[in-house]
């Protein structure tokens, strides 16, 4: 049986559930936050760490909140998780 995946993870592995996968389906940190049921710093700290191994990309919407969506290269991770 697989051990839990830890935080960091779960974060990847909930933007590829939710299709983030391109600017136009990015999803917002919050709302993150929201379905993972974890603070929202912690959301964004653990994203752009991932954003400088470049396995998302972010910006702000209209807004100004923070979007971010899975490059190819997270993907990949993702994928790597379930093997």
């Amino acid at each position: 049986m697989r051990e839990e995946l830890p935080l960091s993870e779960k974060i990847l592995q909930t933007l590829h559930n939710l299709c983030a996968t391109a600017p136009d389906l990015a999803r917002r940190s919050e709302e993150l936050a929201q379905i993972l049921q974890i603070n929202m710093n912690e959301v964004e700290k653990t994203l752009d760490n991932y954003k400088l191994e470049g396995f998302v990309e972010s910006f702000a919407d209209n807004e100004g909140k923070r979007r971010y969506y899975l490059t190819g290269r997270g993907i990949i991770k993702v994928c790597a998780l379930f093997t």
